[in-house]
């Protein structure tokens, strides 16, 4: 059975410690904490969790129509009174609770709760929408396919009819758009510069549409643009984003805008080719993926990977503790071929290994997103032997 996935939705951080130190095993997990703003009504629903959890404020979770997509909102209050018990079932909410509750039973409230609206879900025919998955391709070296697995990554999902959504985010020298001969009028800068805000309306306006379906937001047509693209802006598109697409790719270069990106991801893809160099970068960028509490979701890609090479695959499961996630075949002739072409490999050439070992992590991802990866799966070296 797959964990509750709980949202805290308060301002005091004691608070949200509070419910994080309620939480003992696998079976609950928080995904996400938001505030009282406008902006994280929006939050709150691209997470989709099971529950949120809040102090009190009833209006505010009102507003939010959690039984839209099958959440039940519980209060967890030191001022548990009648009047409160009594306006908090007329606003929907499906227990209140006092903060200072067991642990265990914390756990049985909260899974009772969702059984039930599962039940109640069922009989009113109300479909448990799924949550998107924000993957962030990530790299301290340049040149080592990071934009090239993004790039049929993403294509490869919108050939199966998922929607998608690419966002470059390397700001200075992104190229997604030129990898997937693209010609963009818009690019992130117009969308960030918009008076009236971002709005899914004027995210798709600001995107451009590649043949496959995928939805692309351009990088800054030139460096000196990057400078308009703050932090706030990174956090409202994806916040915006989760809530109209299946699978977020970005494409990120280490900035305080793209910090705020790998933040909101659900996973970060740290990208590698098989030299020393980008061996010792990787363990520096590992460093820095810790030092704002992001390493839990760092996993490792492999790329460029050939039979002989003095530094291993297992050189960098070892140095980095974590092993490799995926491994894709060195082909440079395919890949700079497809470029040329102004063609995704991934349906340039489909059959040519690289792209059958890409085509075999984008479903990995599928799978996973979809609760379909059995421990069997996730064992398997399906991408190759380590050398």
């Amino acid at each position: 059975m797959s964990s509750i996935n709980i949202v805290v939705c308060a301002e005091k951080t004691e608070y949200k410690v509070a419910v994080k130190n309620k939480i003992v095993n696998d079976e609950l997990s928080i995904i996400g904490y938001a505030d009282f703003q406008p902006e994280s009504k929006m939050r709150i629903q691209g997470f989709v969790p099971d529950v949120v959890v809040t102090p009190e404020f009833l209006t505010f979770v009102e507003d939010i129509n959690l039984g839209s997509f099958g959440c039940s909102a519980i209060i967890m209050t030191d001022k548990v009174t009648v009047d409160l018990v009594n306006n908090a079932a007329q606003s929907g909410i499906r227990r209140v609770m006092n903060v200072n509750i067991g642990n265990e039973e914390f756990l049985n409230t909260v899974k009772s709760i969702v059984g039930n609206e599962k039940k109640l879900n069922q009989n009113f025919n109300v479909a448990k929408k799924v949550r998107s998955r924000v993957y962030a391709f990530f790299s301290g070296k340049g040149g080592v396919g990071k934009t090239t697995i993004c790039t049929n990554t993403a294509v490869y999902l919108a050939t199966l009819g998922k929607k998608v959504l690419l966002v470059d985010l390397d700001l200075q020298f992104g190229d997604a758009d030129m990898a997937l001969d693209l010609n963009p009028s818009e690019t992130i800068v117009d969308l960030a510069r918009d008076t009236n805000g971002i709005s899914i309306d004027n995210l798709s306006s600001c995107c451009c549409t590649h043949a496959s379906g995928l939805s692309v937001l351009a990088s800054p047509s030139s460096p000196e643009l990057a400078e308009y693209i703050q932090s706030n802006h990174t956090k409202a598109i994806i916040d915006v984003a989760r809530n109209y697409y299946e699978y977020l790719d970005c494409g990120c270069a280490l900035t305080d805008p793209v910090i705020t990106a790998l933040e909101s991801s659900d996973d970060i893809f740290m990208v590698n080719d098989v030299n020393i160099l980008s061996l010792k970068r990787a363990k520096l960028c590992q460093n820095v993926l810790s030092q704002i509490n992001q390493q839990d979701k760092v996993k490792l890609i492999i790329n460029k990977n050939v039979k002989k090479n003095n530094v291993k695959i297992s050189d960098y499961e070892n140095l980095l503790g974590i092993d490799a996630y995926a491994v894709i075949s060195s082909d440079l002739k395919t890949v700079n071929s497809s470029l040329n072409s102004g063609q995704p490999l991934i349906t340039y050439k489909p059959r040519a290994v690289i792209a059958k070992d890409i085509s075999s992590f984008a479903n990995k991802l599928i799978m996973e997103r979809e609760g379909t990866l059995t421990a069997g799966t996730k064992k398997k070296k399906a991408f190759g032997k380590k050398k």
